[in-house]
């Protein structure tokens, strides 16, 4: 049934990576579902849409994800050049922008006087209620019905949101047609994303994701069998990509992996805990077509493991890999973090030996073990938001010396550039000043060279974002969101807790 309802959705980033995003499919699914017509809009050479469509300032409301604080820049690109105001202030009239996605449910504040309306949380519970009020004639009356709906922090209209998520995922709405177009090849190959589990209950000190999506929440395995059946069928394929933080956290995860693989289906795995891979499971993963398993110690240090409250180590991440090795697994990847608050010089080493020995066994084994090297950025709505960011020459030399030896061992190193995490800090960490510096910055080009003169220009003084903070401080963030289960008090006594770790 059609309502008559034109929404546009502004895809911040090219066709294939869209079409290799669940939360896309789940959005211009649910859409659908509910009766509204969709024209998507995607940031690829140029502004392209999905089909023939009006331009979407023709649109009543304009949806669109930031999953990551470096995609601001992008949708201030991509309103330029559409000619829609990037200033709330300047659309009086025309479409309603609304965003949701991790970055801004962890910290809405630098985009306050861009956005119209942020959903803070995750879209199903809601996204209902937003296509009818959108069906109100005035502007004016459409921000009113959207700012008593829970989740929506509509700026001018209320002042402080509670975060809206799903409470029974076996309830939700799940998007089994994801079909894809036939010139399109997405990012992992041709296959159905099944997501099992949302959230997770680890709790790394460091992790914005885990604390945002909290509370952990599994489909059950009736579930996910027929989401999968469906699925496969709908969308004719022949592979699943199971879609979780942790994957075997899910108390389901061995069963519907068993399933699949007994169905002759391909499977794609995402990042392991490396506690959770036993040689069994790596038997499973092989068998469906997987060679490379995705392991996250973070360090080799297990004092510093402690401190971010995931200690893996290196024992337990040499076990993962001789698992996943007897298991058929040929190749393994690492996901490593340097730069932790109170880190040594000893915890830097053993971090590195541990790169060079999983190089070592895995190049022994015929594979091959890449490793890619983040800096450490402390995160909104994490027990680590206080701490500060590490020097980037220190780590550009900690990585020059990991690269040099683990490239000795045969591993392949990849890094985040240190000076685009700085970057990356001062839009999670921001305030609405750090919005005017998004808005010039990308006017500029978004380069990294410009970032520093602009701040500057615009007096705005960035060590204010990057220092270390003292825990009595209240970020903006949480003056503006309720996060449950991620509350201050618990967030502020996480982090007491490490700093005595670490002194």
């Amino acid at each position: 049934m059609s309502r008559g309802l034109d929404i546009a959705i502004l895809y911040l980033s090219d066709r294939r990576v869209a079409y290799s995003s669940l939360a896309f499919h789940m959005l211009k699914g649910y859409l659908s579902e509910l009766g509204a017509r969709t024209a998507v809009y995607f940031k690829e050479d140029g502004i392209i849409a999905e089909r023939e469509a009006p331009h979407p300032s023709k649109s009543k409301i304009i949806l669109t994800s930031l999953p990551y604080e470096l995609m601001y820049i992008d949708l201030v690109d991509m309103l330029d050049s559409l000619s829609i105001p990037v200033w709330r202030r300047d659309r009086r009239e025309g479409p309603i922008i609304l965003a949701g996605g991790p970055a801004i449910t962890a910290n809405p504040t630098p985009l306050l006087d861009i956005l119209d309306v942020v959903l803070v949380g995750e879209a199903e519970p809601v996204l209902e209620q937003i296509v009818d009020a959108v069906e109100h004639e005035s502007r004016e009356r459409i921000l009113q019905e959207l700012s008593g709906i829970e989740g929506l922090l509509v700026p001018g209209y209320n002042e402080r949101v509670k975060r809206v998520y799903v409470r029974n995922l076996d309830d939700a709405w799940y998007p089994i047609d994801q079909r894809i177009p036939k010139d399109i090849e997405p990012v992992w190959g041709r296959s159905f994303m099944l997501e099992t589990t949302r959230g997770c209950a680890r709790g790394c000190r460091f992790c914005m994701e885990g604390m945002i999506f909290r509370p952990k929440r599994d489909r059950s395995f009736q579930k996910l069998r027929s989401i999968l059946d469906e699925g496969i069928a709908a969308n004719r394929v022949g592979k699943v990509s199971f879609y979780s933080l942790a994957f075997f956290d899910s108390p389901h995860a061995q069963k519907i992996l068993e399933y699949a693989v007994s169905q002759g289906l391909e499977v794609s795995v995402p990042s392991i805990r490396a506690e959770t891979l036993t040689r069994e499971r790596a038997e499973l993963i092989s068998l469906g077509g997987q060679r490379t398993i995705t392991i996250a110690p973070e360090t080799g240090s297990c004092r510093i493991g402690e401190a971010i409250n995931k200690c893996i180590g290196y024992e337990g991440t040499m076990t993962a890999i001789d698992n996943a090795l007897e298991g058929g697994l040929r190749n393994v990847k690492l996901y490593i973090m340097i730069g932790f608050p109170g880190e040594t010089d000893e915890d830097f080493e053993e971090t590195v030996k541990l790169v060079e020995d999983a190089a070592y066994k895995v190049g022994s084994s015929g594979g091959t073990l890449k490793v890619a090297v983040n800096p450490f950025m402390p995160k909104p709505v994490t027990p680590m938001q206080w701490s500060r960011v590490p020097d980037p020459k220190m780590i550009a030399e900690k990585m020059r010396v990991l690269r040099k030896r683990a490239s000795m061992k045969g591993a392949r190193v990849s890094f985040y550039d240190p000076k685009w995490a700085v970057v990356q800090t001062v839009l999670a960490r921001g305030d609405k000043r750090v919005g005017e510096l998004v808005v010039e910055w990308a006017r500029r080009g978004g380069r990294l060279g410009a970032f520093k003169s602009v701040a500057r220009r615009l007096g705005i003084n960035l060590a204010e974002y990057l220092e270390e903070k003292p825990v009595e401080w209240t970020p903006p963030w949480h003056e503006i969101v309720e996060h449950p289960y991620a509350g201050l008090r618990m967030l502020r006594f996480e982090y007491e807790s490490l700093l005595r770790s670490i002194s």
